[in-house]
């Protein structure tokens, strides 16, 4: 195993190393595995462990197997505004709702945010909708307004490397997301978590949303291998902004759905009643049925990668009529799903011999499977086994029948009616 210390200084740079050109992809190996060692020298709490790290705030655990939906509008503007934001995040089953009072804009006479009014209408709207609220924080003045009533505070990718604020956040003990910096580096983004772990807030949640390139297209890029590399590289969990990365509500669901197929935590969605009408990033946020309908499709994909997102709200206040409304959208998304299954066992009957159709082995590997997934899930084990004993048998039966149709069709067109 290599190790930094025992080799020349000289190896560290790839312009010192032009003279040994015969040494070609080592050298980049070598390169790359010394800045890597570098960089987890001073990687010293944001590093990875043996174990994840998951950040747990009332309830509600970012990092774990469930995926966290956090949504609402870029700005706060008025309290019905926020009550709508919050209906609707509730609805698609999204747990924390975020909303900006103070705005960092690039301009100077854009809209910069309600402040203290503005989190007086967040704050309350989350409370009514038994959701948690996050906002951005800019200096140490709008950090002391929000700490005692925000229960996350994000730190924006225009601070991320405000190390000063930064040290402030780390000596609060709420859940910071922190924010890649427009053009940061992997490295810079996690030593930047480094300052907040060192003054001793062990709650960072990595966000990436996105960093300037030269493609004009999408106002930001998605840099999703930024979220396998963090995970390599550190025991923090890590979120994805797909609303500032793309900057246009229409490629919003694909990347979302991209995230969580990355192995991202959670989402970090912007939602707005009326985006016509937003004082800041309409173009990018979603209206509220187009969130409530990708909360919907992102079970299955949650599901691809052994995670867990359930669409629909969990609060005391759900009426009968919304919680069937519920039912309803799960129950379709089962029989969408299982309509899929039966296209695929139809397949897999026409590669078998009519004697081989039923495999008993396999059905018990997949019950075996299911019923342990269902446990971790809190489902009956019983319930398991007795639909998909009757998912076996019904799809054995169909590809028994599929099977002596082709053949008698064969047989048909060999031998026609009145030939023999």
């Amino acid at each position: 195993m290599l190790s930094g210390p025992i080799w020349p200084k000289w190896v560290v740079t790839r312009k010192s190393t032009a003279f040994v050109p015969a040494m070609g992809w080592a050298v980049d190996f070598l390169f790359l595995y010394l800045k890597g060692v570098l960089i987890m020298k001073d990687l010293k709490l944001a590093g990875l462990k043996a174990e994840r790290s998951s950040i747990e705030v009332k309830g509600v655990t970012v990092g774990g197997k469930e995926i966290i939906l956090m949504g609402g509008p870029c700005a706060v503007e008025s309290s019905i505004q926020m009550k709508q934001s919050a209906e609707t995040v509730k609805k698609a089953g999204g747990r924390i709702l975020r909303g900006g009072v103070f705005k960092p804009r690039t301009s100077p006479y854009s809209f910069q945010g309600l402040g203290r009014e503005g989190l007086n209408y967040l704050v309350q709207a989350a409370r009514e909708q038994d959701l948690l609220c996050v906002t951005e924080v800019i200096d140490a003045q709008s950090l002391e307004l929000v700490v005692d009533q925000i229960d996350i505070i994000q730190i924006g990718a225009r601070n991320m490397q405000n190390f000063e604020l930064l040290k402030m956040v780390g000596k609060i003990n709420k859940p910071i997301i922190l924010k890649r910096g427009l053009s940061a580096t992997i490295e810079e983004w996690l030593l930047a978590a480094e300052y907040i772990l060192s003054a001793g807030n062990p709650n960072v949640i990595l966000c990436e949303r996105g960093i300037r390139t030269y493609e004009p297209s999408t106002r930001n890029t998605l840099d999703l291998s930024a979220v396998g590399v963090a995970k390599e590289l550190s025991h923090l969990p890590v979120i994805v902004d797909p609303s500032h990365a793309a900057g246009r509500r229409d490629l919003i669901s694909s990347l979302s759905k991209a995230a969580i197929a990355a192995g991202a935590d959670g989402l970090l969605i912007e939602m707005h009643p009326n985006p016509a009408e937003a004082t800041s990033d309409g173009p990018q946020s979603l209206y509220p049925e187009q969130f409530v309908q990708l909360a919907r499709e992102l079970g299955i994909v949650a599901g691809s990668v052994n995670r867990v997102f359930a669409s629909g709200g969990q609060g005391d206040g759900e009426t009968l009529e919304s919680l069937r409304s519920q039912i309803d959208c799960i129950d379709q998304t089962i029989i969408e799903r299982l309509a899929v299954r039966m296209q695929v066992v139809r397949k897999v009957g026409d590669q078998k011999r009519l004697d081989r159709v039923k495999d008993t082995s396999r059905e018990k590997e997949i019950i075996q499977r299911l019923v342990s997934l269902g446990t971790e899930l809190q489902l009956s084990p019983d319930l398991v086994k007795k639909i998909y004993a009757f998912i076996f048998e019904f799809s054995v039966q169909s590809q028994i029948k599929s099977k002596l149709t082709k053949e008698k069709d064969l047989e048909l067109s060999l031998y026609p009616v009145g030939s023999k």
